[in-house]
């Protein structure tokens, strides 16, 4: 009975799927559904929220589990669940259930954050760690590629941490028939993009690092003008936090650097700052003997803003497979699979018991 009602929530969260920041109507659905079909007190909680399940006779460390419920933004300027966040919620709505007029010797709070995409919901969200006392937090994602329901973590680097970067160089326009009245970052640029390598040699990190230039956009099409503005784009990524900030400030020494040679202004801006997903070894290990999960041997590339979580709680986050065969996140083919609901809601369940 629970699995089937919460396969349709999940089906009417893709529906009506919202992106990060503005999921008005996907808020209030889970508030709903928790509402009608529990007992459970609700509170706000970043620009989340939280459904509480309180026990008058504890004898085990309260916990938490999170599931984020934003969607991916398309180009046409419409969402799409294609990273499987409605399952997410889904499943988490279904652990509650799993709650309901059942003693675990512990308070569990269930956290649904939005925003997740952009990695601007999960650090508001940790309200909760002011509002409650809770002893460890768990997270979990859906993981294509895997065996369904097979259950993945490690200690540690769960998931890497990443930070786009947009690095503007200002120059002095021209006309095209006499650059040298002019000042160009075409040059400073070019040097720049060549340098990415050595800029993420390993050999400089205690781990994984990635330098990715995602785009670069100078002057414009216009044959009569030469270049006065440029922007490059990268996208910073470290195994380890100091990985990321090392990287991040000499990107930073070498663009002023060259904007100092070739005489231009440099500014800079951050965008989807994630933290490094640093699991605490011992809820990593508990994860793999409650939930039968096998050790992830290098972490995942990709980010996951869980991590503002586990610099306030002990705590880990763990991937659950959706098949071997399934398509990859973030392509068009991709939607969460209804089988993977009640395996999920089987390793929540497993922690609430624990």
């Amino acid at each position: 009975m629970i699995v089937q009602k919460i396969t349709q929530l999940r089906r009417q969260l893709h529906e009506i799927a919202e992106i990060s920041g503005r999921e008005v109507r996907t808020k209030q659905m889970l508030m709903n559904f928790l509402r009608e079909h529990t007992t459970l007190e609700l509170y706000s909680c970043g620009e989340g929220f939280y459904a509480a399940h309180r026990e008058e006779n504890t004898t085990k460390p309260s916990i938490a589990i999170r599931a984020d419920y934003d969607a991916l933004a398309m180009p046409d300027g419409t969402a799409s669940h294609l990273c499987g966040h409605d399952g997410h919620a889904a499943a988490l709505c279904g652990a509650a259930l799993m709650a309901e007029g059942h003693s675990y010797g512990r308070d569990i709070f269930f956290l649904f954050q939005p925003a997740e995409e952009t990695g601007a919901g999960a650090e508001p969200c940790c309200e909760l760690f002011r509002k409650e006392t809770v002893g460890e937090v768990y997270g979990a994602h859906n993981l294509p590629g895997w065996p369904l329901g097979q259950v993945t973590t490690r200690p540690g680097t769960f998931a890497c941490a990443s930070r786009g970067v947009t690095l503007c160089f200002a120059g002095k326009p021209t006309h095209a028939a006499y650059p040298e009245n002019g000042v160009s970052p075409a040059t400073a640029v070019g040097k720049l993009l060549c340098a990415v390598p050595e800029l993420s040699d390993p050999a400089k990190y205690t781990g994984m690092t990635l330098c990715t230039v995602i785009g670069v956009q100078m002057g414009e099409k216009a044959f009569g003008a030469a270049a006065e503005v440029a922007e490059v784009w990268l996208t910073l990524r470290g195994e380890h936090d100091c990985d990321l900030n090392k990287l991040y400030d000499g990107v930073l020494r070498l663009s002023e650097q060259l904007a100092q040679e070739y005489g231009l202004r440099f500014s800079h801006d951050v965008q989807d700052v994630f933290p490094a997903t640093e699991n605490t070894p011992a809820c990593a290990e508990k994860v793999m003997a409650l939930c039968g999960g096998t050790v992830l041997e290098v972490p995942m590339r990709w980010s996951e803003d869980f991590g503002h979580y586990l610099k306030n709680c002990a705590g880990a986050f763990f991937g659950i497979g959706a098949g071997e065969d399934y398509p990859p996140l973030h392509t068009e083919h991709y939607e969460y699979p209804d089988a993977l609901l009640q395996p999920a809601m089987e390793a929540f369940l497993a922690l609430m018991e624990g």
